[in-house]
């Protein structure tokens, strides 16, 4: 398979690529204006800064919060990863970013008055994630049908892990409502944190990006990529691992000490991943696919080589 330079499939992996970041730095410019404007009008103290990202669900950022998680989740479930893991990671930390998006964190009165921010959380989660495990549940068998001899060995495995996945996520939401609106979104955004960050230490690890023509990668070598992002995913799981426990144990000892502690873990976990999708993109911008995924996609498709 020849890839020109104008090749469709090409420009549509870097535009979803492309697009991750562009959300995130969506997100972020939006919380600034938001953080900005509360300053303002309230002063010093700690309520003109929430305690968490996910908490400016109640505020004016909303629609650009469920925007950005739900953009995010549909690129990383649309891009094609190295066979095997990195797939199979890539789509379920897409799938945890819609829950992440439609089940905000439990409801606070201190940070809710009468707009519309904060009005029929239950319902809106129940009809939202309802409809979502409806249309999955569907996506589901259209993907499962081809695959459906996989299912009875190891190359199955992936397609075991969503159904038990969609069925556990339905059964919580229906049998412990009240427990899935407590939990769901904690659970869900830390999930979707180790996703990636085992996605980014996989890249870190492959050496097979030293072949299928790389000589085209943009910014750095390839070793010097692979360093990269085995730093980044160390970074991310320290930040994850230490900002958690730190959270946990100021909110229980301390909890007027630093309340944002969540916050700042939350932007440092996606500005890192930002780093790390952001180098992914220049070093395959002429590739396109990671090399193993050029392999499986070469394969299924019975293309010539590079």
């Amino acid at each position: 398979m020849v890839i020109k330079q104008g090749d469709p499939v090409r420009l549509t992996y870097r535009y979803l690529r492309v697009a991750i970041v562009a959300v995130v730095l969506v997100l972020f410019v939006s919380l600034t204006m938001q953080i900005v404007a509360d300053h303002g009008r309230l002063g010093t103290g700690a309520e003109w800064w929430h305690a968490s990202i996910s908490a400016y669900f109640y505020s004016p950022v909303q629609s650009i919060f469920v925007g950005t998680l739900v953009g995010i989740g549909t690129c990383l479930i649309a891009i094609k990863g190295r066979h095997g893991a990195e797939e199979v990671l890539l789509n379920f930390a897409g799938m945890f970013a819609f829950v992440v998006a439609l089940v905000p964190t439990p409801l606070d009165a201190a940070l809710c008055t009468d707009e519309p921010y904060c009005l029929d959380v239950p319902e809106r989660v129940g009809n939202n994630v309802g409809t979502l495990l409806l249309v999955g549940g569907l996506v589901l068998l259209l993907a499962t049908w081809p695959r459906r001899r996989d299912l009875g060995g190891r190359v199955g495995l992936d397609l075991w892990l969503t159904w038990v996945t969609w069925l556990a996520t339905a059964t919580w939401l229906l049998a412990w409502p009240e427990s899935f609106l407590a939990v769901a979104h904690y659970a869900a955004a830390i999930l979707l944190f180790a996703c990636l960050v085992a996605v980014a230490w996989i890249n870190g690890s492959d050496h097979a990006v030293t072949a299928q023509a790389l000589d085209r990668l943009r910014g750095m070598s390839a070793a010097a990529y692979r360093v990269w992002y085995r730093w980044i995913a160390v970074v991310m799981a320290v930040v994850l691992v230490v900002g958690l426990t730190a959270m946990v144990v100021l909110d229980r000892f301390l909890p007027d000490l630093f309340p944002q502690t969540l916050f700042v873990v939350e932007t440092l976990m996606m500005l890192i991943f930002a780093l790390f999708w952001l180098l992914q993109t220049i070093q395959f911008w002429d590739v396109g696919l990671p090399a193993r995924a050029l392999v499986a996609e070469r394969k299924a498709s019975g293309d010539t080589p590079l």
